[in-house]
């Protein structure tokens, strides 16, 4: 129906404006998460001062992110976030975007790779597991005229992810400086630019090399991104043996981008399901975003990391590691105890050679798989004009139960739109804010309409930002049990940005000339 003021007083009138006006800047509590877990994002841009960030080697810190290897031979770098636990419960949804590029290759292909990992949150002071082909995350034995070379693998490691551009991150070697199990016997089609993940550190096995942190760490499936034929990744099979994987890339690209844009990584950690109310590990799926706002690239298509692990520890020495012998003895048969840490922190570790490159990180994103997704926007006004941005029109939320074989369903219209608040103060605030106040102007959001509102102060002149953030809505079955958690503070959006420019032309201002008004544009 058509609305029509006519009949209405001035009085009627501004009174029903501000009762509008006054519906719309409503702040209100939300409940606290019933799972402990909140949101984290950082550019690792100029982070140097950030307190829940830990560097080590040769790392440090620039205005581009963290680098973790300059281009330069026998580098080795990590950055702990060991300042954030993530309870696991839920899972795990993780980006990040890196560039390796610059360098000197050997043999045509450039070094080493660099890993993300997550480990055990207990762990106060973690320690990078070993160089080279490590990629700071598994260990590397040696015998001992290299003793000073030998080193364990990630403290209370968990689960590792190499983008590991040489390909040694994947292979079983025993040799005088470097004894790793890992895949042996395969002659690769495409050996190099594979994304490749290894389980938990392993038990004590021995006191002849194999310690504790120099097992485990196996090998659970890699995937090259070079090419759709031939052998190109391989995957743990509950016999200890490898089979070759069958998954199809939609394109094929190197892991080094070589000086162009970032790329993106993208992590999902799926608690599976083994009946309603039990879990078995996770299901891990690995995307990669090659051009800016391209489709990802499935990888790892959800891979099933058990919490028990059968294995092969097969670089074994035939006595000892701790003398000079380089006489290989059997492969044992292992099963690794990968059970979930209660709360799981992370981190990341880059390495060189003989061959080497840059290796740099930044833009990362911690939430819960499904949680609600909120895009940035971009709007403009002019002097004095208000303007309204349907904010939502960009952004998800999802709704059904969460499943890899029937994925929940994402859409805008699963957004609760009472639970919009604008920029919080931490990660524990729980005021929903629905007014700001700044320089630049009034913010305002409606939560009848979904419409974000800025009113330009009247000295503002120039952008004008604000970030806000969302959730889709929980469902619950007959009994009060949760189906769908998707209203829990933790699925809440990491903040999206709002952006609002000056016109300097092109705008319509009234002008009263000879007591009538006009219109003048500028």
């Amino acid at each position: 129906m058509k609305k029509n003021f006519k009949g209405l007083s001035l009085m009627s009138l501004v009174f029903t404006m501000l009762t509008n006006f006054m519906y719309a800047q409503t702040d209100s509590l939300e409940v606290a998460s019933i799972y402990g877990f909140y949101s984290y994002s950082s550019s690792l841009m100029n982070a140097s001062s950030a307190s829940e960030l830990t560097i080590q080697g040769n790392a440090s810190h620039t205005a581009t992110g963290v680098q973790l290897t300059p281009d330069t031979s026998g580098q080795f770098g990590g950055l702990f976030i060991n300042g954030r636990s993530f309870t696991s419960v839920n899972g795990l949804h993780v980006e990040f975007e890196y560039d390796m590029k610059t360098g000197l290759p050997l043999s045509g292909t450039y070094g080493d790779g660099l890993s993300f990992f997550l480990y055990d949150g207990a762990v106060t002071n973690p320690i990078i597991g070993a160089a080279g082909a490590g990629l700071g995350y598994s260990y590397n034995r040696t015998q001992n005229t290299y003793s000073a070379q030998r080193k364990a693998g990630l403290s209370g490691a968990y689960l590792g992810i190499a983008l590991d551009e040489f390909g040694n991150f994947k292979s079983k070697r025993f040799q005088g400086d470097s004894r790793v199990n890992g895949i042996s016997g395969v002659t690769w089609g495409q050996s190099t630019s594979h994304v490749t993940l290894r389980g938990a550190r392993g038990a004590a096995l021995n006191t002849t090399g194999l310690g504790l942190g120099f097992s485990g760490y196996p090998v659970l499936v890699t995937r090259s991104t070079l090419s759709n034929t031939g052998v190109v990744g391989r995957v743990l099979q509950t016999d200890r043996s490898y089979a070759a994987t069958s998954n199809t890339l939609s394109s094929v690209f190197d892991l080094r981008n070589n000086g162009g844009e970032f790329r993106k990584v993208y992590l999902d950690l799926i608690p599976h399901f083994t009946s309603p109310t039990t879990t078995d590990g996770f299901d891990i799926k690995v995307d990669m975003q090659t051009t800016q706002n391209g489709t990802p690239v499935n990888i790892i298509n959800y891979y099933h990391y058990k919490t028990s692990v059968p294995y092969t520890e097969n670089a074994n020495p035939q006595t000892t590691d701790f003398n000079t012998s380089d006489v290989e003895g059997p492969a044992t048969s292992q099963t690794l105890d990968a059970t979930v840490p209660a709360v799981l922190k992370l981190g990341f570790a880059a390495a060189t050679g003989a061959a080497y490159q840059q290796h740099i990180i930044r833009n990362v994103k911690l939430t819960l798989p499904y949680a609600a997704v909120t895009n940035d926007d971009v709007a403009s006004t002019c002097k004095f004009q208000p303007v309204s941005i349907p904010v939502f029109n960009n952004d998800i939320a999802y709704k059904g139960p969460i499943s890899i074989t029937t994925p929940p369903v994402a859409s805008n219209t699963n957004i609760d739109y009472k639970t919009f608040s604008f920029t919080k103060s931490g990660d524990t605030d729980l005021v929903l804010y629905r007014k700001k106040v700044t320089p630049q102007g009034t913010w305002s959001y409606n939560k009848a309409t979904g419409i974000v509102t800025f009113s330009p102060s009247n000295g503002f002149t120039g952008t004008a930002t604000m970030t806000y953030t969302v959730k889709g809505r929980t469902v619950r079955d007959s009994n009060g049990k949760i189906t769908e958690p998707y209203g829990d503070t933790a699925y809440r959006s990491v903040p999206a940005t709002i952006t609002v420019n000056l016109k300097t032309s092109g705008c319509i201002y009234s002008v009263i000339s000879n007591g009538m008004i006009t219109q003048d544009v500028r």
